[in-house]
C-alpha cells in the first residue's frame, strides 16, 4: 500500500505539474522565485471553520488546508493512506486503522489514536453536518488500542464506511485544543494540514501560513496562503484575467469561454461529482401534492433553461448520480417528461390549484448560473399559472434555509463524494436525510427507505448498484427531485502557478503541492 501511495504522490506532483503549465511559463524565475504568498478567490465566506459543519464547496476549499483525512483518493479514484498509514478489515463490520506515527497538530501535539476515535465522535454527539459519514458506527464498540491502532466498528456491514472518511466534514481535529477552547474552532481551528491560521475576515478573506512541523517533508512549498472571498461571477473572471489572483475558483459559464482564449491565463477543468437539483419540499402545501410535483415537471422545459443559464458549460442532468459515479442508473431517460403544458394545467385543476399559485425558489447569489435558470423556468411556469418568486441569498444562509426546509423550492447541488450512488441517495431516505427540504413521506417514501437501507449494507457490489439503480427510478417516479445539470468544476491560473491538481470529489483542491515557476 505504502508503495502504491508513493506512485499516487509522484503521480500528483507531475500530473499536476502537467496540467497547470500547459498554458506557458508566465514572467521571470527569479521574480516566481521571490514569491511567498499565494493568493486563491473563493466565491463564498467560509462561515465556519469547524472541519465538520457546512457542505458547500467554498468552506472545505479552505478548511482543507488545515484539517486533514485518514485517507484520501488517488487519480484513479482508489482510496489510499493518508493519516492513517494503513489498515485492514478484521470482518464485514470491523476496520482497524494503523496511524501514522509523528504527525503533529498545529499546537505542537502528536496526532494520537485517541484523536481519531474522538473526532469521529465528536462529528456525531455535536450533530454537526458531518454526522451523516460516521452514524453507522456503533462507537460502543470502538476501541483505542494503543498510542496509533484505533478500532471502527459499525452496526452492521457498511460498505461505504472507509470511503466515508475520505470526506472532508470526517477530518481529523486535537482532543486537547477542542476542549480547551469549548469546541470554538475561530479560537482553535488546530488540525495537522499543510497551513494554519493567521486571520479570518468575514466576508473578506482568511490568511493562513505554512505549518513548520508538517509531516509530509518540504510541503507546502508557498510559505503564505491568503483566500479572497469575491461572490460576484464576473468580478472573479476580471481577477483571473487582470492577475489580481494567482488561482480564481469557479470561472462562470458566461465567461468561461473567454477566459480559456486569453493567453495570459490558463483554464483548467474537468467534469465533477456534482449534481445541481430542483428540490420540492414535501413538508409545505401544496407540494406534498405529487400532482403539483409532476405539474412542476412538464411545465418545465429544463434543455432550454439549461441552455441559457449554461451554454455548453456542463452536462444537462440526465440522472440523479453524475456520469462516472458507480451505481448511476444506465438510462433514466424515460422518466424525464417531455413538456406539456395542457397535462400540467389539468394536474393542477385536479389539486386544486386551477386558478393558479405562488411558490418560492432559492438559490445562492454567488452562482449566476443558478439565478439565471430560476429566472427560465419562472417564466415557464408563468405558462401554467404557477408564479415562481426567485429569492436569492448567500450561500450560507441558502444552505441553512434549504436543509431547515425553509421554503417552496432550491437549486441544490450534492456530490457523490464517495465515489459511488449511495452517497447522493441517503440523503433522500427517510430518517438519515440530512436535508429537510428534500424529506418525503408515505408508503412509496417507506419502501426507498428500506431498500436503500438493504443496498447500504450489502457487500456485492453488483447487487448493490441494483438497488441503487431501483432507488433512482423511484426519485423520478415520485417527483422528488429533478437533475437539471451535471457540474464542470474548473480554475483560471496565472501562468507561472504549477503544481495545482483539480479534486473531482468535493472540490476541496489540495494546495500544498502548488509552486511558482
Amino acid at each position: 500500500m505504502m508503495k502504491k501511495l508513493g506512485s499516487f504522490l509522484l503521480i500528483l506532483a507531475l500530473t499536476a505539474g502537467t496540467l497547470a503549465g500547459c498554458g506557458g511559463s508566465g514572467g521571470d524565475s527569479s521574480d516566481a522565485a521571490e514569491k511567498d504568498t499565494l493568493t486563491v478567490v473563493i466565491n463564498s465566506d467560509p462561515g465556519t471553520l469547524d472541519p465538520h459543519d457546512n457542505v458547500n464547496f467554498a468552506p472545505h476549499q479552505v478548511k482543507r488546508q488545515i484539517y486533514e483525512t485518514l485517507v484520501v483518493r488517488n487519480d484513479e479514484g482508489e482510496l489510499v493512506p493518508w493519516l492513517a498509514e494503513s489498515w485492514e478489515y478484521e470482518d464485514d463490520e470491523t476496520l482497524v486503522f494503523q496511524i501514522r506515527q509523528g504527525v503533529k497538530f498545529h499546537n505542537g501535539e502528536e496526532l494520537k489514536a485517541s484523536d481519531v476515535l474522538f473526532s469521529l465522535k465528536r462529528a456525531l454527539d455535536d450533530n454537526t453536518t458531518g454526522a451523516i459519514q460516521v452514524n453507522r458506527i456503533d462507537f460502543n464498540r470502538c476501541e483505542v488500542m494503543g498510542d496509533y491502532t484505533v478500532k471502527i466498528v459499525t452496526d452492521g456491514p457498511y460498505a461505504m464506511q472507509l470511503a466515508m472518511l475520505e470526506n472532508p466534514l470526517i477530518s481529523m481535529i486535537s482532543e486537547k485544543a477542542y476542549t480547551e477552547s469549548g469546541g470554538d474552532f475561530f479560537e482553535a481551528p488546530i488540525g495537522t494540514g499543510p497551513y494554519k491560521l493567521v486571520s479570518y475576515a468575514a466576508g473578506d478573506s482568511v490568511v493562513l501560513e505554512a505549518n513548520e512541523e508538517y509531516w509530509r517533508e518540504g510541503e507546502p512549498h508557498i510559505p503564505n496562503l491568503i483566500f479572497r472571498v469575491i461572490t460576484d461571477a464576473s468580478s472573479r473572471a476580471i481577477e483571473a484575467e487582470s492577475g489580481g489572483a494567482d488561482i480564481v475558483y469557479d470561472i462562470s459559464a458566461n465567461d468561461v469561454e473567454r477566459v480559456a482564449a486569453n493567453p495570459g491565463v490558463n483554464l483548467v477543468s474537468m467534469a465533477g461529482y456534482n449534481t445541481s437539483y430542483l428540490l420540492f419540499n414535501q413538508n409545505r402545501e401544496p407540494l406534498s401534492d405529487i400532482r403539483v410535483r409532476e405539474a412542476i415537471f412538464l411545465a418545465l422545459d429544463v434543455p432550454t433553461a439549461i441552455e441559457v443559464a449554461y451554454g455548453s458549460f456542463g452536462e444537462l442532468g440526465s440522472g440523479i448520480v453524475s456520469p462516472g459515479v458507480e451505481g448511476r442508473h444506465p438510462d433514466l431517460t424515460p422518466y424525464f417528461p417531455t413538456r406539456d403544458l395542457e397535462r400540467a394545467k389539468q394536474l393542477l385543476e385536479e389539486a386544486g390549484y386551477g386558478g393558479g399559485l405562488t411558490l418560492e425558489i432559492i438559490c445562492e447569489n454567488s452562482n449566476q448560473q443558478r439565478m439565471d435558470f430560476c429566472e427560465a423556468a419562472q417564466a415557464q411556469l408563468a405558462e401554467v399559472g404557477i408564479t415562481l418568486v426567485p429569492k436569492f441569498l448567500d450561500a450560507n444562509d441558502w444552505a441553512a434555509t434549504t436543509i431547515n426546509g425553509g421554503t417552496d423550492i432550491a437549486i441544490y447541488g450534492t456530490t457523490a463524494s464517495t465515489g459511488e450512488a449511495g452517497r447522493i441517495l441517503m440523503r433522500y431516505a427517510p430518517g438519515i436525510a440530512e436535508y429537510g427540504a428534500v424529506n418525503w413521506t408515505g408508503p412509496e417514501a417507506e419502501a426507498y427507505a428500506e431498500l436503500l437501507n438493504t443496498a447500504l449494507v450489502t457487500i456485492d457490489a453488483d447487487a448493490r448498484n441494483t438497488m441503487y439503480h431501483t432507488c433512482q427510478e423511484l426519485l423520478m417516479e415520485n417527483f422528488v427531485c429533478y437533475p437539471i445539470w451535471h457540474k464542470e468544476i474548473n480554475a483560471a491560473l496565472q501562468l507561472d502557478v504549477q503544481g495545482f491538481h483539480l479534486m473531482p470529489t468535493y472540490e476541496n483542491h489540495y494546495l500544498q503541492y502548488v509552486y511558482f515557476g
